[in-house]
């Protein structure tokens, strides 16, 4: 592990421990983050491509600054994009070191300030993760954004 991704498990840690069971407390705080950062940078993002790809790039290249080859489109239309997750991720470094249930972690704590960053390109796009086999119970997570039409 890099010194910084030690730094970022350490940071996630103390984070997870303050919120003590209470995952919305990082909901909050991720949430505020992500929205911040989408309000600096959204006149300057250039996202081409169906919505979901235009939320996919959006999250993960620009917002994460992950590499291509750590985050593969596995299914692809123009009403929904999934990929496959292989990347350093401090939330399950922290989990796994804390005895923390990535599943409740990620579902309570880090799911509902994707959907609402990507709700800033539009409301009808919906984050989906598949929590079965998410990472370590699987060997990557399997998330997805999907335009969907509302009643």
């Amino acid at each position: 592990m890099t010194p910084e991704n030690e730094i970022r498990t350490q940071q996630k840690m103390e984070q997870l421990k303050r919120c003590n069971g209470d995952y919305s407390i990082l909901h909050a705080e991720l949430k505020a983050k992500r929205l911040s950062w989408y309000e600096t940078n959204k006149n300057k993002l250039n996202l081409t491509g169906s919505l979901p790809r235009q939320a996919y790039e959006m999250v993960l290249f620009k917002y994460m600054n992950l590499p291509s080859d750590d985050v593969p489109v596995v299914y692809e239309t123009e009403s929904k994009i999934t990929w496959i997750s292989s990347n350093f991720c401090p939330v399950l470094e922290a989990c796994q070191r804390l005895g923390l249930d990535t599943r409740i972690v990620c579902k309570q704590g880090t799911e509902q300030s994707v959907q609402d960053m990507v709700s800033q390109l539009n409301s009808n796009l919906v984050f989906s993760r598949d929590y079965k086999d998410l990472r370590p119970y699987g060997k990557y997570c399997e998330e997805s954004f999907e335009l969907i039409a509302r009643k």
